[in-house]
């Protein structure tokens, strides 16, 4: 499982408060990846009229193309209040280790205790980061973990000490907790960057 959930609501809630006739959203790279097509009438109903669009792509009729002097509205996925985009995978494997056990390529993490390493099922061919590696943290169940050693292209692990789980358990990459605006300082990495470099393979799903 990988997937972005977009919350519908906490989008519209979000959106309501930024409308203003003098100021258009910005869609571009298909609303950073999002779906432009998915987030416009989200936008109209919420009171936008005007969006700047990619050339040739992305475009929706809800909004109108904005004019090229017209001030955008570009960290709209962005709010203290609402969690609009999370980033999920899940745990594939579990295994209890000895303090002392080397962790990912070139064994730069050694875990400091007995504990156990988690499995994740993302990694950057996804969209998680390889920057974010030493520092990241990832929610397993209301306990967030550090990632162990240097993010691969399609897993990463994390030092789950103390961890009561099963294999299929949903691991929060960024929501709530942690949010995208984390991973952003983690990974050196705008917030919008991020959004945009979640892979085809992440299932968006809005709800």
């Amino acid at each position: 499982m990988r997937q972005a959930l977009i919350s519908t609501a906490a989008l519209g809630a979000h959106l309501s408060t930024l409308a203003g006739s003098e100021q258009a959203l910005d869609l571009r790279g298909d609303a950073y990846g999002l779906g432009a097509a998915q987030v416009a009438p989200i936008a109209r109903d919420a009171g936008f009229r005007y969006a700047r669009y990619s050339p040739g792509r992305g475009h929706s009729d809800a909004l109108a193309p904005a004019p090229d002097d017209m001030p955008l509205v570009s960290e709209w996925f962005l709010s203290d209040q609402h969690t609009i985009v999370t980033f999920r995978a899940e745990v594939v494997a579990l295994k209890h280790v000895p303090a002392g056990t080397t962790v990912s390529y070139g064994y730069e993490y050694a875990t400091g205790e007995d504990t156990t390493l988690a499995l994740i099922s993302a990694g950057f061919a996804d969209g998680v980061p390889r920057t974010g590696s030493p520092g990241a943290r990832i929610r397993v169940g209301d306990t967030t973990y550090p990632i162990a050693g240097r993010i691969a292209m399609d897993q990463c692990v994390i030092d789950a000490s103390g961890l009561e789980c099963a294999v299929g358990e949903p691991a929060i990459i960024w929501g709530d907790d942690p949010t995208v605006s984390q991973w952003a300082l983690w990974s050196a990495r705008p917030e919008g960057a991020l959004l945009s470099h979640l892979s085809p393979r992440v299932v968006r799903t809005w709800i």
